[in-house]
């Protein structure tokens, strides 16, 4: 599955480095990439468990998450 999650403030370079550091060592998530212009990280993960991972790592890196595109998709 895919989604992208939409972070309430602009990322920095340095932050966006340390996102795709950081993401890159959780199981069951690829294809990470990380949009400083938009505001997004997108990824694509194996579970519902795996997202979340993700989420409570973009939170202890101090983004703040205020849209996820899954939520929008029925499946």
């Amino acid at each position: 599955m895919e989604t992208t999650f939409e972070l309430q403030r602009p990322i920095s370079d340095r932050e966006e480095i340390l996102i795709l550091e950081n993401l890159k060592t959780l199981e069951n998530v690829w294809n990470i990439s990380v949009k400083s212009k938009t505001t997004s990280v997108s990824f694509e993960y194996q579970t519902w468990a795996d997202r979340e991972k993700v989420r409570r790592e973009l939170h202890e890196l101090g983004c703040r998450i205020i849209n996820d595109t899954h939520r929008f998709d029925p499946t």
